[in-house]
C-alpha cells in the first residue's frame, strides 16, 4: 500500500519529476507502493560512500548534500541537492552497486526514498516508458552540460551570480533578499571556488554596487540587471 505520508502535494511534485513524467498511473502507482517517506535532521548521514545501492531519492524539502571523502580526509562537495530534485538515479541507471559519494542533510529535509530495484524493473518490463524517459533525461543532459560550461568557462564572479539568481523566482526583477540556507563555504565547493576566492568575489560585487551583505542574507540590488549581465557574459 501506499504510504499515507506522502501526500498530494508530494505525490503531485514526483510526477512532475523526470524519473516519473514519462509513467502512466499503472506505472506510477507500482513504483509508489515501493516508497517511503524519511525526515532527516541536520548533519544526518542518509547514505554512505561505497555503500550498496539500495534506493535512488528525490529531495522534497531542506537541503542534501554529496561528497566525497579522500583518503587524507579531505571532503569534496558534488553537488548540493535543492528541493524538487532526484539524486543518485545517474548512479542506478549505470549499473554500479555501489553509491560513489556520500549524502547528508545540510538542514532539516524531506526525502521520498524509492526501491531502485522496482524503479528499475519497471523500466525493463516497458519499452516506450525507456523511449519517452531518454527524451525527459536528454533535457537533463543538455541542462548538466550548461552547469559544465559555467563551472569550467566563466570567473568566480559569474558563477556566484549565476547562482544566487538560480534561487530567484522568475516573476522577480527587482531587488530581492536572498537568505542563504548552506554555508559559503559548502556554496563555494559546489562552484568550484576556493573560500577566500569566494569571499573576494563577493565584495567585488558589493563594490560594484550589485549586492549588499548582512550575515547570511545576500540583497541582490538589481534582479534583472545581473540576469542582463549573465547573458552578456559581463561580470
Amino acid at each position: 500500500m501506499l504510504d499515507k505520508i506522502l501526500n498530494a502535494p508530494i505525490i503531485a511534485q514526483l510526477k512532475q519529476c523526470h524519473l516519473f513524467k514519462a509513467m502512466n498511473e499503472k506505472q506510477f502507482d507500482s513504483v509508489m507502493n515501493h516508497c517511503r517517506l524519511q525526515k532527516l535532521e541536520a548533519e544526518q548521514l542518509l547514505f554512505q560512500q561505497d555503500t550498496e545501492l539500495t534506493h535512488i531519492y528525490y529531495l522534497y524539502d531542506g537541503a542534501v548534500k554529496l561528497f566525497r571523502s579522500t583518503r587524507n580526509g579531505n571532503e569534496k562537495i558534488i553537488e548540493v541537492v535543492q528541493p524538487g530534485k532526484p539524486f543518485a538515479e545517474g548512479v542506478l541507471f549505470a549499473g554500479s552497486p555501489k553509491y560513489p559519494v556520500s549524502s547528508i542533510a545540510m538542514k532539516q529535509s524531506i526525502v521520498v526514498s524509492i526501491n531502485a530495484n522496482k524503479y528499475l524493473n519497471t523500466l525493463k518490463n516497458s519499452n516506450d516508458l525507456c523511449i519517452n524517459m531518454l527524451g525527459h533525461l536528454s533535457q537533463r543532459l543538455h541542462w548538466m552540460l550548461k552547469e559544465l560550461d559555467k563551472q569550467t568557462l566563466h570567473n568566480a564572479s559569474f558563477r556566484i551570480v549565476d547562482y544566487f539568481l538560480s534561487q530567484v523566482a522568475e516573476n522577480i526583477d527587482s531587488a530581492y533578499d536572498l537568505c542563504l540556507t548552506i554555508p559559503k563555504r559548502d556554496i563555494a565547493s559546489r562552484l568550484s571556488i576556493k573560500p577566500e576566492t569566494f569571499s573576494r568575489a563577493l565584495k567585488s560585487l558589493f563594490k560594484k554596487g550589485l549586492i549588499d551583505m548582512k550575515d547570511n542574507h545576500i540583497i541582490l540590488k538589481d534582479v534583472q540587471k545581473l540576469r542582463e549581465l549573465v547573458d552578456l557574459e559581463e561580470i
